[in-house]
Order: structure tokens, then sequence, then C-alpha cells
């Protein structure tokens, strides 16, 4: 599958309030994430992902500097960038060693995007702006399931307990503070 596949401009059910109006309910920009394949950055995005904070009983957070999004328009395209501090990308692949290292090497060795590592980068064709009402970019939901799937495939496997969501707020100047 490619980027058009596995990237949707949509409203996200299990984020949206029951006494939201349909018309009120906002849109969001939705990344499929499959950690199972010989894809390296969705492996390290699965692996960040558990770096997550409890909060509420099963809601994790994690630190700004963990993971953050950038949006890039050019033209009728939106790009969505994950990126990662090199710090925790060299700290996180190490710990997991063997393959996943020799795998990451390539993302480690590209040069920084606003001083972080550039993990993922999806394409589609649209003209939705993920800015806020005021101006900040809105936060990228990623669904996690082993296997491709579809839109409403995801949805159900969230829903059936069977995949997860992880909504990641924007990268900014401030995303390297955790960086020693």
């Amino acid at each position: 599958m490619g980027d058009a596949e596995q990237m949707w401009i949509t409203v996200v059910p299990a984020l949206e309030d029951d006494d939201t109006d349909e018309e009120d309910q906002a849109e969001l920009v939705v990344l499929a994430i499959d950690p199972s394949p010989d894809d390296p950055a969705q492996q390290v995005l699965d692996v960040l992902m558990d770096r997550g904070h409890e909060g509420e009983e099963g809601v994790f957070y994690l630190l700004p500097f963990d993971l953050g999004v950038r949006y890039e328009r050019d033209g009728d395209r939106l790009a969505v960038l994950l990126l990662t501090t090199p710090g925790l990308l060299d700290d996180t692949v190490s710990a997991r060693g063997g393959e996943l290292v020799a795998a990451t090497a390539s993302l480690r060795a590209a040069p920084l995007v606003e001083d972080g590592v550039l993990l993922l980068r999806r394409e589609v064709v649209t003209d939705f702006d993920p800015a806020t009402e005021d101006g900040d970019e809105q936060p990228l939901v990623l669904l996690f399931q082993d296997g491709p799937a579809w839109e409403a495939d995801l949805f159900s496997a969230f829903d059936a307990g069977e995949g997860s969501l992880g909504v990641i707020g924007p990268w900014g100047s401030d995303a390297t503070e955790g960086e020693d």
C-alpha cells in the first residue's frame, strides 16, 4: 500500500464526544502504522509509543521531545513528517539492538529536519489545512495494527481492542529541551 492508502483526512470516532454535532466534528490527519513489516521507521514508532507515561487509566502520554509531527505543503500535496530527537533514537535502537540498529542507520545518517531525525514522511493530495483556529498545527492521529489495513478496518480494530491509537503533537523549537 502506498501513502494515499495509509493516510486519511477524517473524523476519528474514538476521539469525538457523543454530544458533538456531526458538522462540528473536527477532521484530523490519520496515518496507519504497521510495525510488523521490514520498515524500521514504523518499528521505531511502535517502540517510541511504548515510552508513554500513563495518565488516566489506559491513556499514555509522550513527552514533547519523544515524537512530534510537522506538516508541509507543496501545491496540492500535504506532507506529514514524524520526527524524534537524535539522542532518543540512538538510545531506543541501541536498547533493542541487533537488526534494528543496522536497519535505522540510514535514518540516523540522513540530514536532520528542524534538529530532529525524520522517521517517516507521507504525502497525499488534499486541500485540507491542518491548522487550528489559533494557527497552531493540529495533532496527528496514528493507528497501529499489524498488517496493512483500510481506514474502516483500523477503526474497527481499535474498537475491538486489536489495534492502538496514538495522538502526536506538533514538533517545535522546544522539542529538543529533553536532549542532554
